[in-house]
């Protein structure tokens, strides 16, 4: 095998290995409580992500089934699991539907958003 051959190999590989690198974003993996499940009023909301996030940049807002935000906590990471986003709620759900819309950070700043909703009954 030639140089030149060995040279443009590792020039497709390197440029393909980039490619997947860029490409990598943070997915939405799990969600407490899931989405269009019922549920009791949960304590908090958990989300779990493809990656590890950074909290300071990350955060949801809890709306109603009315479209009104309900109050929460600030946005953690979890100690043991830098890939989970942890929110506490500041107060009980009233019966209904919540929407759960949702932006994050990954560790290599890629920002993804996103909602869902679940209902708590009653």
């Amino acid at each position: 095998m030639t140089k030149k051959f060995h040279i443009a190999t590792l020039a497709v590989g390197a440029v393909v290995f980039t490619a997947s690198i860029a490409f990598s974003h943070p997915v939405l993996k799990g969600a407490v409580p899931q989405a269009d499940m019922s549920a009791q009023s949960p304590q908090e909301i958990r989300l779990t992500f493809s990656e590890a996030l950074v909290a300071k940049f990350s955060g949801l807002e809890l709306k109603d089934q009315d479209g009104k935000r309900v109050e929460t906590g600030p946005a953690a990471s979890d100690p043991k699991d830098k890939k989970q986003l942890l929110v506490p709620l500041k107060s009980v759900l009233a019966p209904g539907r919540y929407t759960v819309e949702w932006h994050v950070v990954s560790e290599d700043t890629h920002r993804m958003k996103g909602s869902y909703s679940f209902e708590v009954k009653p």
